[in-house]
């Protein structure tokens, strides 16, 4: 049967606003997001055997209707009109509850790998679409590069991706609901927003500099999670260039001109537990690597 495999990045967010809460309960959010270069791997085997299986390295990610991906393919062949039976492998890299995107990039790379065993009845703006109503974050991850998204998440205005830079990122072991953080976020009286404007233009020019002055998250002052303003303290005296919690939590992310200055700082954080990654910023999202 035909396979396809598809590499799904994550993301962080260098800068994430809340304009406010719409009449649906939605939150109208402003962010600049970049894909990185931690990602899931997912493999797609067509079957014989009708239905949908799913299998996941991480034990701890749920199976079935639950799963994001598992839906993802519901929803493909839902909206397409047909269906064929599926083998679902999915290589977690991108943490849980860690504001990466992890469960979306899953569901953008069935929805691209899923699109090339149908023979590509849908564009990328249809699978967009197709991908919001799974998540606010899947449209994004199918575009990734680096983007002004807005709205729920269904504007994306593609912007250079930055062409250098290395991001040292750690998870600690406590993760975040993301509803509870934008529960909290709402109780909040005030809030220190980002410049959005001001960053958009140091990521247009590439200036990492300046871009680590300006990033910004206001769900960071929401998720209350004692780890995060240690982490950031101890990157920005490793030498970052910026520190800021990425999405709704739990990983923080610090900005480094230098390979050497990121790793370094990788190696300091044993400190509070958890995950620690290395990465760099990249220009793509989910995407196709093999189809036969």
């Amino acid at each position: 049967m035909a396979m396809a495999v598809v590499s799904a990045p994550g993301k962080i967010n260098l800068t994430l606003d809340i304009l406010g809460r719409r009449a649906d309960g939605y939150h109208e959010m402003e962010m600049l997001m970049h894909a990185v270069s931690l990602e899931n791997t997912v493999y797609l085997t067509g079957q014989e055997e009708s239905g949908i299986r799913l299998d996941c390295s991480n034990p701890a990610v749920p199976a079935g209707e639950n799963n994001l991906a598992y839906r993802a393919a519901q929803t493909f062949f839902s909206a397409w009109g047909h269906s064929f039976g599926l083998e679902l492998r999915v290589e977690k890299r991108v943490p849980m509850e860690a504001g990466m995107a992890g469960g979306s990039a899953d569901a953008a790379g069935v929805l691209i790998g899923l699109n090339a065993l149908a023979g590509d009845p849908f564009s990328a703006e249809e699978l967009c679409q197709i991908g919001l109503g799974l998540g606010a974050d899947v449209p994004f991850c199918i575009v990734g590069g680096a983007a002004l998204v807005q709205g729920i998440g269904e504007r994306i205005t593609p912007l250079p991706p930055l062409g250098d830079g290395w991001l040292a990122i750690v998870k600690p072991a406590a993760g975040v609901k993301t509803a509870g953080c934008f529960a909290a976020y709402d109780a909040l009286a005030s809030v220190r927003r980002p410049d959005t404007p001001q960053a958009l233009a140091a990521l247009q020019k590439g200036d990492l500099p300046a871009l680590g002055l300006l990033l910004e998250n206001v769900l960071e002052q929401a998720a209350a999670l004692p780890e995060v303003p240690k982490i950031r303290e101890n990157m920005l005296k490793s030498g970052a260039l910026g520190s800021r919690m990425t999405g709704s939590g739990s990983a923080v992310y610090g900005l480094f001109a230098e390979k050497k200055q990121a790793l370094r700082c990788a190696r300091r954080m044993y400190q509070f537990g958890g995950s620690f990654f290395l990465a760099r910023p990249v220009g793509y999202g989910a995407k196709l690597l093999y189809l036969g």
